[in-house]
């Protein structure tokens, strides 16, 4: 791969004030022989030149400026060249075409650059995975955990972990290699110590990695509830814009909506579901059309497989849900309309209370309303707005918890089954330890510690296969 020189545009297709191609590779310099003034040549230092590009097509020579990095230096660590210049789509393409004409260019497969810059060792892999983080933010807060990763977030930890865990084998491999020496070369107290604390900081890591979601996209919010609970009222109101149709009549939403949203410059997909009807876990299922069938079993997927749930009743106790099997832990209990609740408040106040029994059933039911109001995490009127900038700043919060420090959503993803494999591989180390009072097989344990090791070496890339760095390096533009 290092062999070849490739090409690539970097910035944006399209009309722009200034455009931006790359040269990477052995060749970098050569490529540009007759095509540049003034003459270029390599050098041990990098260097910047001022100069005209003049090639076939072109009437009249093109300004442009040449950025240098010799070997060893720059982003890949390769010789590099970037040629900034006049920001015309068919002035880049031509630039690409002439050098490339030479046969000694070819152009760049996408992500290939950043590629390079991983096998030369010039970044890790969940660095790699910052930069398209960087280039793809959404948002300012997106961009701030990109570029924590891209520093070394997540690097930096995870290397302190290996060099824990490399100084402990070598002594360990030194008792093998000298076991006439009456000389212990690490104690089994501090063996079981450092392997201890490396389980407990790959808990937490596996803890913060398990709070990133089901999908590789944004965290997903869904509204559920029963059927004229507000939920599609509130999925406007949020959004801004009439997405969902708004009836009086229960059951409206028989499919689900989901649009992109952002709580204090966090972003998410909100989803409305069909209102959860109360004979879905009838035994009796021809109670329920098979239209209505599919939208329960699809709000109980959608449930499952959000990050967030904000469940939404009007009259109904919020214990109810528990039936569904919801992760509370997850969910945000919401009482609506409180503005209707208010008005039938008044509306009993005013009774004039001729019977005694009937006076004790309504206060009965006006008891049972504060209570569900306690219930609920937040009361909101859509009508009235009440209630409304405190639920975005819960979901906001809730949000913020599940997205941890330095960590990128598609990092935990594909970390995640690697982090937890540490762990179990640790806690049957430390098992092991624990269990062999009378024999203690040094080989054992360090062969075991090797193989945490290469688990580990999975998520910084010191350890990958070619479908890693394809599912990884395949996601990137051409020219990144």
């Amino acid at each position: 791969m290092f062999e070849e020189t490739i090409i690539a545009q970097s910035t944006a297709h399209g009309a722009a004030i200034r455009g931006m191609i790359r040269i990477n590779g052995p060749a970098a310099i050569l490529s540009l022989r007759g095509l540049f003034e003034p003459e270029l040549c390599a050098e041990s230092k990098p260097f910047v030149k001022t100069g005209n590009l003049i090639f076939w097509g072109v009437t009249r020579p093109v300004p442009a400026k040449i950025f240098y990095w010799s070997e060893g230096r720059g982003y890949t660590g390769h010789q590099s060249v970037e040629i900034h210049t006049l920001g015309s789509q068919p002035i880049l393409e031509a630039i690409i075409a002439a050098v490339t004409k030479s046969g000694i260019v070819r152009q760049a497969r996408p992500g290939e650059l950043t590629l390079r810059a991983f096998l030369s060792g010039r970044l890790d892999l969940t660095q790699a995975e910052a930069v398209l983080g960087v280039i793809e933010a959404p948002s300012q807060n997106a961009l701030k955990i990109a570029l924590q990763q891209l520093a070394g977030g997540m690097t930096l930890p995870i290397r302190q972990i290996r060099e824990t865990l490399l100084e402990t084998l070598t002594s360990l491999e030194a008792g093998l290699d000298f076991p006439d020496e009456d000389i212990e070369f690490i104690s089994r107290s501090k063996i079981n110590s450092v392997l201890t604390s490396v389980r407990e900081q790959m808990k937490l890591l596996q803890q913060r990695m398990l709070r990133r979601g089901y999908s590789n996209e944004y965290p997903r919010v869904a509204l559920l509830g029963y059927p004229n609970a507000g939920k599609s009222t509130l999925f406007n109101l949020l959004l801004q814009t009439d997405r969902a149709i708004v009836s009086p009549t229960p059951g409206t939403t028989r499919d689900y909506l989901e649009s992109e949203i952002s709580f204090d410059d966090l972003p998410c997909t909100l989803v409305d579901t069909a209102g959860i009807s109360n004979n879905y876990q009838s035994d009796t299922i021809d109670e329920i059309d098979e239209i209505d069938e599919s939208a329960q079993q699809l709000s109980k997927q959608i449930s499952e497989q959000s990050d967030l749930i904000i469940y939404c009743f009007e009259n109904n106790l919020k214990e109810q849900i528990r039936s569904f099997g919801f992760d509370e832990t997850k969910t945000l209990f919401v009482k609506t309309k409180s503005d209707l609740n208010k008005l039938n408040d008044t509306k009993l106040n005013n009774v004039k209370l001729n019977n005694t029994e009937t006076n004790i059933v309504e206060l009965n039911v006006v008891a049972l309303d504060n209570i569900q109001s306690n219930d609920a995490d937040v009361t909101i009127s859509s009508k009235t707005g009440e209630g409304i900038d405190l639920l975005r700043a819960m979901i906001s919060q809730r949000l913020r918890e599940m997205s941890p420090d330095n960590i990128l959503r598609s990092t935990a993803l594909r970390c995640r089954e690697s982090v937890s494999e540490a762990v179990r591989l640790l806690e049957q180390i430390l098992e092991m330890c624990d269990s062999q009072n009378l024999f203690f097989d040094e080989s054992i344990l360090a062969s075991q510690i090797r193989s945490v090791l290469e688990t580990l070496g999975l998520i910084d890339g010191s350890v990958y296969t070619d479908k890693i760095l394809d599912e990884i390096f395949s996601r990137f533009c051409i020219g990144k």
